[in-house]
């Protein structure tokens, strides 16, 4: 994350920075239960306006980044997140260049309608999703490089045994860890009884509706999943 930060930020708000604080709120935010210890799922990070003018363009990008980096960080410190990670931005005319604050909170989400929104901008029109040209795939990443690309027609099985569909060489996956089911173009994430757990986004999940672009974590190893 600090590297892209570092290409993207020359003044003002300071990547290291965001993510340094990102940490603390997420430390300061721990909910320990019976079981497992949560930290929040929902970032709203408020900036002036003279740095929100220069992240504009590349906000999507950066809230993605961001997402990623909130979901391996809790995964790396064994937190529980009770939901997918979520970041938006918001502004505040006070704030002088170089200063923000963040704001988190845990919520179970219900949809894409319930991420949180910037208010103090105007909504800005969304372009039409393309419509996938092909089947859904999985790709198999090692340092963010596609090295094995899989179409979903109907199930694929990910596991270190040579029977599966996908067969990774990693001694943090089961023999037979988790499937993706393809049922009339809508896939499903299921874990199938693994010791180490199967991860979406860095929160832990036992059945996963897969939305564009999730990345799924098995031990050490991460599968991208393409609506095509």
């Amino acid at each position: 994350m600090e590297g892209f930060f570092a290409r993207l930020f020359r003044s003002g708000v300071h990547p290291v920075e965001i993510g340094k604080r990102l940490l603390r709120v997420m430390e300061d935010g721990r909910t320990v239960a019976l079981r497992r210890t949560y930290v929040p799922n929902v970032y709203r990070i408020t900036i002036g306006h003279q740095d929100y003018e220069r992240l504009a363009n590349l906000e999507a990008k950066l809230i993605e980044e961001l997402e990623i980096f909130v979901g391996e960080a809790a995964r790396q410190r064994q937190w529980a997140l009770p939901d997918s990670p979520r970041v938006s931005f918001a502004t505040d005319g006070r704030l002088g260049q170089g200063e923000f604050r963040i704001q988190a909170e845990a919520v179970v989400l219900r949809g894409e309608d319930e991420r949180p929104s910037a208010p103090s901008e105007p909504s800005r029109q969304r372009e039409p999703e393309p419509v996938p040209s092909g089947p859904p795939t999985l790709v198999l990443l090692d340092d963010e490089e596609a090295v094995k690309t899989l179409p979903i027609e109907r199930r694929i099985r990910i596991g270190r045994q040579s029977d599966n569909d996908l067969v990774v060489a990693d001694p943090g996956v089961s023999r037979h860890h988790a499937e993706v089911i393809n049922e009339s173009g809508t896939c499903t994430l299921r874990d199938l009884g693994s010791t180490n757990g199967t991860y979406v986004n860095g929160s832990v999940a036992h059945e996963h509706a897969l939305r564009d672009g999730d990345r799924i974590s098995l031990g050490s190893t991460v599968v991208e999943f393409r609506r095509g």
